[in-house]
């Protein structure tokens, strides 16, 4: 693999019942034709659903020829059940892991760790390290956790996550390459040298991702709302306006030398794949133009 090769790796939640399933199945299988680097699986803390989580990850490492990475979060489990989960996937041949800390359910209540568990995802991320090989992946947030004093606070704690042995970290998502670009010399000014993914969020329903925004401390530019304004009758052009100003996004932070990227897909694959398409594609392009320009040279 050329080195200015993309690399892609998509999530997935798990599905509530067997027809969303299958369509989740469905989605997932499509995109393994981007020969992506991992698929994600999202962790629900509650009794069903981290069943379902289990699951999940164990029927894409059991079905599916790319690799899975499970995430954990501290919510509401014990250090006890937190490490059953890690060492049963890992003893299925999965070693990739999510830890994060994960957000509390009800509304305006604060984090409380478990009596008998991880502090936050530092505290996992180190628990986790001595239990066995995981490569393990942490969250970063360009525009700071919503839970987090001020940017510093947010650079401390990623920092501490990284000396616990995180691998890699996978941001959440945004909409202007400026804001992951300004996070990316910040965390490198604070001595992070592990991998940084940013994650990508392509735009199919507005009013949700709007929302969803606001409660997650993501900011939606006021460019990217007017190019939606009036479509809110009008899906399809939504999911056309989402595809291109997502694929755009990824062409301005290729050119800043960044090459690895986590599309999150909401079990849907429509989208993400017509991105997808579209900058491989190009680069597919650009490899042909750069061959026959060494040719001429030779």
């Amino acid at each position: 693999m050329n080195k200015n090769d993309l690399k892609l790796s998509f999530e997935f939640f798990p599905a509530k019942d067997s027809a969303a399933e299958e369509k989740t199945w469905a989605s997932l299988k499509k995109l393994e034709n981007f020969n992506p680097q991992f698929f994600s699986v999202t962790f629900g803390a509650g009794g069903g659903e981290r069943l379902k989580s289990d699951s999940f990850v164990k029927k894409i490492n059991k079905d599916s020829l790319v690799p899975v990475a499970g995430h954990l979060t501290c919510v509401d489990m014990s250090k006890d059940e937190i490490n059953d989960l890690a060492l049963g996937w890992f003893e299925k041949g999965v070693n990739k892991i999510v830890a994060l800390r994960g957000d509390v359910r009800e509304k305006n209540k604060q984090y409380v760790p478990h009596p008998n568990g991880y502090q936050n995802a530092a505290d996992m991320c180190l628990g986790l390290k001595k239990l066995a090989n995981f490569e393990i992946a942490v969250g970063g947030y360009p525009e700071i956790h919503p839970d987090s004093k001020n940017k510093q606070d947010d650079t401390d704690h990623l920092k501490r996550k990284v000396d616990a042995g995180a691998d890699k970290i996978i941001t959440q998502y945004f909409f202007d390459k400026d804001v992951f670009l300004r996070y990316r010399d910040s965390v490198v000014a604070a001595g992070i040298n592990i991998p940084i993914i940013p994650g990508i969020m392509p735009i199919s329903n507005f009013k949700k991702v709007k929302n969803f925004s606001a409660m997650c401390g993501a900011s939606i530019p006021d460019w990217i709302a007017s190019e939606f304004s009036g479509l809110d009758d009008t899906p399809e052009v939504q999911q056309l306006v989402g595809a291109s100003l997502a694929s755009d996004l990824v062409k301005k932070l290729k050119k800043e030398e960044v090459n690895e990227f986590h599309f999150y897909t909401l079990n849907k694959y429509e989208l993400t794949f017509a991105v997808c398409s579209r900058l491989l594609s190009l680069q597919n392009n650009l490899n042909q133009n750069n061959q026959t320009k060494g040719e001429a040279r030779a």
